[in-house]
């Protein structure tokens, strides 16, 4: 039963630009008390009780963001002279940042006739942005060492994402006291969608002869869920992009699905889960340069006096000539799949090991979990270790087994030091 984990873990371990961790949950997946946790692993269900209501809009607040880059951290973040020099020396190919808020409007869950059923709305908002190790490198050292050489940005770009989720979630008991499958079937409905992206070829040059810098852009937006009066099909001036936009609700639709399993001993448990497989079709305005891609030099001080620096370009965007049309564009969920194995202490206490993996679009997020977990007592905790980039130490506490329950879940405790912390993943609620 271990040799799945094991691969997993192998897999995760040897991937690149796997940097952060996110959506993984590591101190709750085995805090299974808690009726959260059904979310993590649809074939897990709560073993106190046999029917739990979410408190609307307080019954679970998921808030998880980070960065990849090594040696930066929400200190650097915040700061006014950000220390980047560490973060220059050695960056991976792409780097990127994140950010994930769920809030859980409705959570229903029910034991009917053997089976365990469950009904979810949650409102979820995604945001993640990449960028090239190149432009980390020139943002730390400047022009001077890349004289003559072409600097790729290819990749720079971010996007966001806000849609709702309707699930429907069904476990079962297939073998008595051994195996336990489950399901969700999710109706994705999108309120907003913006995507943005410099181009493919995208560059920064600087002439030997000159030291003049030149950059070249190919830049390309879709926006949905905002109405403007961007035309389709047509062109337009920068004024119509900046004064036009307001929310006009949901412009996206799609499906998703979770599945899971636990196969079940008398001192063991191994279980397995894929979540958030699935994606929404916006109907969005896409806007990209009527030429297609601008390209700027600039030469610093002239001989008038007179600047010409970078900053420039939003100037030059301004005189440009943009298209618009409509577009269907497809965004894909980020599935994370997971691997776990418990081992049952005592009556009182379980440990346990994880492993998994969230594909995003911009890199995948690995994440390798050690817990213990206590349990039968009306408070009950969750410690785990967990290992991806930085070292990230867990803590959970649910108050209350029945009737009630208050959950405060926190999956980097260290990041109460902003300092070094390079993510942060908080957890909290009533039911």
């Amino acid at each position: 039963m271990c040799a799945p984990l094991a691969a997993l873990s192998l897999a995760a371990a040897l991937l690149p630009y796997s940097r952060a961790q996110a959506q993984h949950n590591a101190t709750m997946y085995f805090m299974r008390d808690l009726p959260a946790v059904n979310s993590l692993n649809p074939a897990f269900h709560p073993e106190a009780g046999s029917i739990y209501v979410g408190f609307p809009l307080i019954s679970s607040t998921y808030v998880d963001a980070g960065i990849t880059l090594k040696g930066m951290n929400i200190g650097n973040i915040l700061s006014n002279r950000p220390q980047v020099s560490s973060a220059a020396a050695n960056p991976s190919f792409r780097e990127s940042g994140y950010a994930n808020v769920d809030v859980n409007l409705l959570n229903v869950g029910a034991f009917v006739h053997g089976m365990y059923f469950t009904l979810d709305v949650t409102e979820k908002t995604r945001f993640e942005a990449a960028f090239p190790s190149d432009l980390v490198k020139l943002a730390w050292h400047g022009n001077a060492p890349y004289v003559g050489q072409i600097m790729s940005i290819d990749g720079l770009g971010a996007y966001l994402s806000s849609y709702a989720e309707v699930a429907l979630g069904a476990t079962k008991e297939v073998v008595r006291n051994r195996i336990v499958v489950g399901g969700k079937v999710k109706r994705l409905m999108g309120v907003g969608f913006a995507d943005l992206n410099m181009g493919r070829g995208a560059f920064i040059s600087t002439d030997a002869e000159t030291w003049s810098t030149t950059v070249g852009i190919a830049p390309e937006a879709s926006i949905a869920g905002i109405s403007s009066n961007i035309p389709s099909g047509g062109a337009f001036d920068y004024d119509t992009i900046n004064n036009s936009f307001e929310f006009k609700g949901f412009s996206g639709g799609g499906w998703g699905i979770d599945a899971g399993f636990e196969i079940k001993s008398e001192r063991f448990s191994v279980s397995g889960s894929i979540v958030n497989l699935g994606g929404i079709r916006w109907s969005a305005k896409q806007v990209a340069l009527q030429k297609g891609s601008l390209i700027r030099s600039f030469y610093g001080v002239q001989n008038n006096g007179e600047t010409n620096n970078i900053t420039d370009i939003i100037d030059s965007l301004k005189r440009e000539t943009f298209w618009g049309r409509s577009k269907k564009t497809l965004q894909w969920m980020s599935p994370t799949l997971t691997i776990g194995v418990a081992y049952h202490l005592n009556g009182h206490f379980d440990i346990g090991a994880l492993a998994g993996i969230t594909t995003s679009r911009y890199n995948s997020y690995p994440l390798l979990a050690l817990s213990l977990n206590t349990r039968r007592y009306p408070i009950n905790g969750s410690i785990s270790y967990s290992y991806a980039h930085s070292h990230n130490l867990g803590m959970g506490v649910v108050l209350g087994r029945r009737d009630m329950q208050l959950h405060f879940i926190c999956d980097n405790i260290l990041a109460a030091s902003y300092h070094t912390a390079q993510k942060i993943s908080i957890r909290a609620g009533l039911s």
